[in-house]
């Protein structure tokens, strides 16, 4: 039994064979891997592409699909041997083991919560979907991994440049007015790494991600024959770059002191893509996984440029999507 967690744990010719079925899906859109199959896909957390375009790949594929938000089923309980006296109604081993019955697969949304760093740097409540479910899993979004986006951002840019070995990326950290999930950039630096990008990683001091994903990062970039460049400045970080992608992430101090990360972002606010940064770049395309906060994150200039690819990025969630779940029960 397959699940779809962390595009990084599966082969680059499995994730090129993932971006060549997507390709196909694209070309021709209406199939029928998955008659017969039923999915539920539990949003935890706040969706706009990624629920409309899962909804829409597997009844493009002939599925069906159930969408259930947290006002629609009890308060799950996820921890072990706690006696639940309190608001949360319902344990996640009842809850994942019968809803495995009922459905073929199942397709989670669950985000860090940004104040337990064991729990989040963990991924403790995706894990325990994962140990309960008797059927497949796929994220469609955890604390620590987004590998439907990333799969994405991938095909986006072979659509862009072509081969992707070898070429450059900048991901590039943006200001935001509140400490957001580091599940983006986490996968797009991966996935990069995994495909033998030169990938250069731009973040102010206090904002690096998490240590075991960089590790993780360069031993891919190493095998792949690629290679990752961090850098505090953002300026020359931007320079040859082919492909520039921005994403604003807290920083790990919110752990510690939601002030003290606060004060990091706040000292962090001329970091906004505008076109002056990316005049540097090797007339590099602009990449955000959407939503994005205009004239913060990055300026209306480069968003309605001619090189900003941000929504051919979100419809080719619905082509590498079926790809992928085509795949797992393949």
């Amino acid at each position: 039994m397959r699940h779809f967690y962390n595009l990084a744990e599966e082969t680059p010719e499995t994730v090129g064979n993932l971006l060549a079925a997507a390709a196909r899906f694209k070309a021709d859109p209406i199939s029928g891997e998955l008659a017969g199959k039923q999915f539920a896909l539990l949003f935890l957390a706040p969706s706009l592409r990624t629920r409309c375009s899962f909804e829409v790949a597997i009844r493009q594929l002939r599925g069906g699909v159930t969408t259930l938000e947290p006002s629609m089923f009890y308060g799950l309980e996820m921890r072990d041997g706690v006696r639940m006296d309190g608001d949360l109604a319902e344990h996640i081993r009842e809850a994942v083991p019968v809803l495995s019955r009922f459905y073929t697969g199942l397709g989670l949304r669950i985000m860090a919560g940004g104040t337990d760093r064991e729990a989040d740097l963990g991924d403790f409540r995706f894990g325990q979907f994962l140990r309960h479910a008797t059927v497949p899993v796929f994220s469609m979004e955890s604390a620590l991994f987004h590998p439907c986006q990333a799969l994405a951002d991938l095909l986006t840019i072979r659509e862009l440049l072509g081969e992707i070995g070898r070429r450059r990326i900048t991901i590039t950290w943006a200001p935001h007015p509140r400490p957001l999930p580091t599940a983006v950039p986490n996968s797009i630096l991966l996935a990069a790494a995994q495909m033998g990008m030169r990938v250069t990683l731009a973040r102010p001091e206090g904002f690096d991600l998490p240590e075991d994903v960089m590790t993780r990062a360069r031993d891919l970039s190493r095998q792949a024959g690629g290679e990752i460049e961090i850098s505090d400045d953002q300026a020359s970080a931007v320079r040859g770059a082919e492909i520039v992608y921005a994403k604003s992430w807290g920083a790990l101090a919110r752990y510690r002191s939601q002030e003290d990360e606060q004060k990091l972002r706040e000292a962090a606010g001329d970091w906004t893509v505008d076109g002056s940064l990316m005049s540097r770049t090797a007339e590099a395309c602009f990449m955000h996984c959407l939503p994005v906060r205009r004239n913060v994150v990055v300026t209306d200039e480069v968003l309605d440029g001619p090189r900003s690819a941000v929504v051919e990025q979100a419809e080719n969630r619905l082509h590498a999507q079926k790809a992928m779940l085509a795949w797992l029960y393949a």
